[in-house]
C-alpha cells in the first residue's frame, strides 16, 4: 500500500493506539493527530481520584509532548474538524484549513449522554468526561457538602467513592435511564442500592423527576414524584454516546456511531473508524454494536491502523457479551465492584 499521509481524528485511547501502530508499521509515513481538545491524552478513569485530591493534574496525562516529537507524530490540539471532503481527501478544520490525507481513522470517542427528558435541565448538571470537567467539580465542591448524583454508569460510581472520601453527603437517584447501556432491572436495582447504602449513600427512590431549579449560585432544588431535594451540586451520569454529530453531512453512514464493517472500514476507501465512535457490524448477529471502555477502544484503534495498512483483521466479540438496550447493541465491561 502506498499511503503516505495518515490523519487520525481524536486523541483518546483508540486514536493514540492507531497512531502508534501506524508509526510502527509505516515508519516513513506522515502521521497527524487532530484533536478538538486543548489538552493531551489523559486517563479518564483517574478523574475521580483527581477530584478527591489523591493525585495531581499532571498525573492524569499519560504522554508528554516529547513522546509525539520523538516518534515524529504531529499532534495538533484544539483543532476541531468540522467536515471531511472525501472526494478531495481533505479534513476541513473550523478555521477553514484543509488537512490532506491518503488514509483516515476517525476515533473521536464518546461524549456524555443526556437523555431527552433531562435536556431541558442540562445547564444545571455537571458531567465528568475531561480534565476541564473535573476542575469544575473541584470548584463547585469547595462550597458545598451536599451532592446529588443521577446515574449508574461506572464513572458515577467511581465519583461517588471519591465524594465519600471527601466527606460529602451523597444522594443517588437510579431510574430507567440511569444505567444505560445496561438494563436496570429489579435485580440490578436492588444490588446497587444495597451497595450504595452500605457505604453511607442515601438512595432516592422515585419514578420521575418533575423539575429542577437553581435557588442560588450554590443551591439547586429537584422535585421528584416522591420528594423535593436540595443539593449544592447535581451530577448527571448516563453513560457516553458516540461523538459523531459533525460527521452527519460528510457522506459517512451514521446511526448511533459511524457504521463500519467487521474490519472497521467505512464505505470510503482507506477510511476507518475505531473506539467509542464506531458502530461495528457483527456477522454473527447480523447487526451493529458499539464499544465502550478504555481497553476496548485501544484494541479497535490498533485493528483499524493495521487494516488501513493492508491487513484484514476482524473484530471478534462473543455475541453473549453484547447487550441490547433501547435498540442499541453494546459491548461493555460496565461497572466493577463498588
Amino acid at each position: 500500500m502506498s499511503v503516505q499521509r495518515f490523519v487520525v481524528i481524536g486523541n483518546g485511547p483508540a486514536a493514540n493506539r492507531a497512531a502508534d501502530s501506524l508509526r510502527e508499521k509505516a515508519p516513513e509515513s506522515k502521521i497527524t493527530i487532530l484533536s478538538k481538545d486543548p489538552f493531551r491524552s489523559y486517563r479518564p478513569h483517574l478523574l475521580p481520584d483527581f477530584i478527591a485530591g489523591a493525585l495531581k493534574e499532571e498525573d492524569l496525562y499519560f504522554r508528554p509532548h516529547a513522546y509525539y516529537k520523538e516518534r515524529d507524530i504531529i499532534l495538533r490540539l484544539g483543532q476541531s474538524v468540522v467536515n471531511i471532503d472525501f472526494s478531495k481527501r481533505n479534513a476541513i478544520l473550523e478555521h477553514k484549513e484543509l488537512v490532506p490525507f491518503d488514509g483516515l481513522i476517525v476515533a473521536t470517542g464518546g461524549k456524555p449522554r443526556i437523555p431527552e427528558q433531562f435536556r431541558l435541565f442540562e445547564e444545571l448538571m455537571l458531567t465528568l468526561k475531561t480534565p476541564t470537567d473535573a476542575k469544575l467539580w473541584i470548584e463547585k465542591l469547595a462550597s458545598t457538602e451536599a451532592v446529588l448524583i443521577v446515574g449508574g454508569d461506572l464513572t458515577s460510581l467511581s465519583l461517588t467513592k471519591a465524594l465519600l472520601k471527601l466527606g460529602k453527603h451523597v444522594r443517588f437517584i437510579l431510574n430507567e435511564d440511569a444505567f444505560w447501556p445496561r438494563p436496570l432491572n429489579d435485580e440490578v436495582y436492588r444490588a446497587v442500592t444495597e451497595r450504595l447504602e452500605q457505604r453511607g449513600v442515601e438512595v432516592i427512590h422515585c419514578r420521575r423527576i418533575k423539575r429542577m431549579t437553581r435557588l442560588q449560585e450554590n443551591l439547586l432544588e429537584m422535585e421528584t414524584d416522591s420528594q423535593t431535594i436540595e443539593a449544592g451540586v447535581l451530577g448527571a451520569f448516563f453513560g457516553l454516546v458516540p461523538d459523531v454529530r459533525f460527521l452527519v453531512k460528510t457522506g459517512l453512514d451514521i446511526d448511533h456511531g459511524v457504521l463500519v464493517n467487521e474490519f472497521l472500514k467505512t464505505r470510503f476507501t482507506d477510511v476507518y473508524a475505531a473506539g467509542d465512535c464506531a458502530q461495528v457490524y457483527h456477522p454473527g448477529l447480523r447487526d451493529y454494536w458499539v464499544s465502550i471502555g478504555y481497553e476496548n477502544a485501544a484494541a479497535l484503534g490498533r485493528i483499524a491502523a493495521l487494516n488501513l495498512l493492508g491487513s484484514r483483521l476482524e473484530v471478534r466479540v462473543e455475541p453473549e457479551s453484547i447487550l441490547e438496550v433501547g435498540g442499541v447493541k453494546v459491548n461493555t465491561s460496565w461497572w466493577t465492584e463498588f
